[in-house]
């Protein structure tokens, strides 16, 4: 993974082994990054920034 790769909702769910239904409210709060791409069936956000997300410890909220 690199910090630049764009990840749909589908990757996210991957990256943290949940459903994607789970990703997509996840995806959806107001503390999760902005996505960086978007369009009328899906979003796409940076790889680091979900990452440095996760690691502030966001996910657990």
């Amino acid at each position: 993974m690199a910090e630049d790769d764009l990840w749909t909702t589908a990757d996210v769910a991957s990256r943290l082994t949940i459903s994607v239904e789970r990703a997509r409210r996840l995806c959806s709060r107001d503390d999760f990054p902005q996505p960086v791409e978007s369009a009328p069936y899906f979003d796409r956000w940076r790889a680091g920034d979900v990452e440095a997300w996760l690691l502030d410890g966001r996910a657990d909220h």
